[in-house]
């Protein structure tokens, strides 16, 4: 049984997340960056995906993600397409993906990626990169 007391925070705080994700994407825009929207994965400008494959570059797996995300940028990508693409087994691939979650709470508060992800109808992991995204991480990848 859920506690509606509990609930009721949890949502606050959804909502809480939600406002200050658009004040700093405003203050990034009144401040001339250029941000891009991913909905439940927040605002992002260049220097945050800077940021994070800056901390993420000792991954083989996070790489992978990101190089194969930006390459089919604006497409779906697979968890089977990602291993492919890696060459790690798929235990280490969610390791890393785990990894990188924990360095974006660092970095940012919260579990972010500048990727969207979900998990598809046939119960495998689905990523896409939005084409802008893609280019900042080009322009920055290290």
């Amino acid at each position: 049984m859920t506690d509606p007391v509990r609930t009721a925070v949890v949502e606050a705080i959804g909502e809480a997340q939600a406002l200050l994700d658009r004040l700093t994407g405003t203050l990034a825009m009144i401040d001339g960056e250029v941000t891009v929207d991913l909905g439940r994965q927040g605002i992002w400008t260049k220097g945050e995906v800077a940021a994070l494959a800056a901390k993420c570059s000792h991954l083989p797996g996070v790489k992978a993600l990101f190089e194969i995300t930006a390459r089919n940028a604006g497409e779906q990508v697979t968890f089977s397409e990602l291993i492919a693409h890696s060459g790690l087994d798929s235990k280490q691939q969610a390791n890393e993906h785990a990894r990188m979650s924990r360095i974006a709470t660092d970095l940012f508060d919260r579990k972010r990626w500048p990727i969207e992800n979900w998990q598809g109808s046939a119960g495998e992991m689905i990523y896409r990169m939005p084409p802008e995204i893609a280019v900042w991480w080009r322009e920055t990848a290290p």
